[in-house]
């Protein structure tokens, strides 16, 4: 494959790898200088250097291009759209999704289904295009994909620096007393099975959830959750040490006569990557919670 661009106005006296950083967001920097040094980019017919200065009207080729991967397969599912911009979407996930394929052969997710919408997700991943976080297949709520280079590198930035807020919502077994609490408690991956996580000490990452009681029911309680941190599968794990068993969880929880989860991302709170507005987001607890209130005494 060949690719062919004219420098404008807007782009005179920039140099080479950075012009190509910007048209050419499928190819990495690392991936561009490799080109470059390969003698497979031109100027006006000429092989030049990364750091040539670019002027108005000079003809930049690249040769030799590497064939386009495979895209995603085709999957077609109905992803509420809360939000979307030329850089960022807000979705609300089903529950019962994954969020992106493990593997080339796994088409059945929530990135797949946006692909088949026609929707653009950033080029960071051949199986990750666009996510900057996770939620669990069973969880459903809001969730953040990036639409371009620039907007994931924000994106992840916040999530490393702890300033972008989650808020869940969960149904549990069991009446929680405290009104609100914080639970600072250590986890690591199970070694006996290494999809699962569990509370330890040797090897752990320092995980905390924040936790506010909403409402009492007979048998269970209704929870408000913030994450301080962000490990896999922590709110399922830290409620299960403490007793409250999230109720649907077939992993963590104890057998009970619910077939989904009863955890909900509520609540998203960030400033916007591209421009920095401050940003929040909310959705209500989805069709499970409300017919679980209706068929459950309230204290």
């Amino acid at each position: 494959m060949k690719r062919k661009f004219t420098v404008n106005q807007e782009n005179d006296g920039k140099r080479l790898d950075a012009f190509l950083a910007v048209h050419s967001e499928a190819l990495s920097r690392n991936k561009i200088k490799t080109l470059i040094e390969e003698g497979k980019v031109s100027v006006n017919g000429k092989n030049k250097k990364a750091k040539t200065i670019l002027k108005i009207d000079d003809v930049v080729d690249i040769h030799a291009l590497p064939a386009p991967k495979k895209g995603p397969a085709a999957f077609f599912a109905e992803i509420p759209i809360v939000y979307e911009d030329e850089d960022i979407i807000i979705v609300d996930k089903p529950d019962d999704l994954v969020v992106h394929p493990p593997n080339p052969d796994y088409q059945n997710t929530l990135v797949n289904a946006l692909l088949t919408m026609g929707k653009k997700l950033a080029p960071v991943s051949e199986l990750r295009p666009g996510v900057v976080h996770r939620l669990d297949r069973e969880t459903s709520g809001l969730l953040i994909l990036a639409k371009t280079k620039r907007a994931y590198a924000g994106l992840v930035e916040q999530f490393k620096k702890r300033e972008i807020k989650k808020e869940y919502r969960a149904m549990v077994w069991g009446k929680v007393k405290q009104k609100a609490f914080t639970i600072d408690v250590p986890l690591v991956r199970d070694r006996k099975n290494r999809l699962k996580m569990k509370v330890g000490l040797t090897g752990s990452k320092d995980a905390i959830t924040q936790v506010e009681v909403i409402k009492h029911f007979k048998e269970s309680t209704l929870l408000s959750l913030k994450l301080i941190t962000g490990r896999m599968h922590q709110i399922r794990v830290h409620l299960k040490f403490l007793g409250y068993p999230i109720i649907g969880d077939k992993k963590y929880g104890k057998k009970d006569a619910y077939s989904q989860l009863f955890l909900h991302a509520h609540r998203l709170e960030f400033f916007h990557p591209a421009h920095g507005t401050f940003l929040t987001f909310q959705s209500p607890v989805p069709q499970r919670f409300l017919e679980f209130f209706l068929t459950h005494d309230h204290i």
